[in-house]
């Protein structure tokens, strides 16, 4: 594994081990962001990347090496967290491994907020975004927090209190085992709690991407390994 990438490798500020938070997933189930899973789980200035002629192979660091593209800003779509910003996303991100990790960034910026998306928009997502062989409960994004109300991360912030994810500072990983058109994608990405980006609390997760009718889609959740992740994570190079 190379130590450093042209996007800019660098090692998480803090342990994220010591940060693994209680999330929601379709149906309302809640667990460990440690622990295996299909559904969708709480994970860690906008360039639109240019398209390329053919898509990476993910590159044997994790880190889309060989990818000739922008390298992902974590904020392609732009900087608001709703469904539009996740469609321009994913109609932009390029076929290859940087636009992979970009539209699972834009998602889980999206889908791990609160106060929770709308309903109306949490649907427009899984009808858009999600992929055709994701599981049911994947596909209605809009049930995924009935059961767990106002506490979405089961203790972790305060019930009630506002937040949403930042990529600023993050990192994202590409596992060695994808293929062009089946990107699984690693993420850590910071909380910011009431408006104000935490120096303490990280989320971690990660998406198993599919390239469907010309753009990236949303297959599955994957349960990263947080000391690859840590490691030999790649710096977002923009952040939002």
């Amino acid at each position: 594994m190379r130590m450093y990438t042209k996007a800019g490798r660098s090692r998480w500020p803090y342990v994220i081990g010591g940060a693994v938070v209680v999330v929601a997933v379709a149906g309302g189930i809640v667990y460990s962001s440690a622990q295996p899973g299909g559904d969708p789980a709480a994970v860690v200035s906008s360039e639109p990347t240019p398209s390329a002629s053919a898509p990476s192979d993910g590159g044997s660091s994790g880190a889309g090496d060989d990818d000739g593209g922008v390298a992902p800003t974590g904020c392609l779509g732009g900087q608001d967290r709703n469904a539009l910003m996740v469609q321009d996303a994913q109609k932009t991100a390029s076929h290859t491994t940087y636009g992979a990790v970009e539209v699972a960034t834009s998602f889980y910026r999206f889908y791990w907020q609160y106060p929770y998306a709308p309903a109306d928009q949490l649907d427009a997502v899984s009808s858009g975004v999600i992929g055709r062989n994701a599981p049911d409960s994947f596909k209605q994004l809009s049930t995924s927090f009935e059961a767990v109300g106002d506490n979405p991360t089961g203790g972790k912030i305060a019930a009630g209190t506002p937040f949403h994810m930042s990529s600023t500072n993050g990192l994202w990983r590409v596992s060695e085992e994808s293929t062009p058109d089946r990107i699984i994608v690693s993420l850590a990405a910071g909380y910011v709690i009431d408006g104000a980006l935490s120096p303490t609390e990280v989320g971690v997760g990660g998406f198993v991407m599919v390239w469907e009718n010309d753009a990236w889609h949303v297959e599955s959740g994957i349960s990263p390994d947080q000391d690859l992740l840590a490691a030999g994570g790649t710096r977002y190079t923009g952040g939002c």
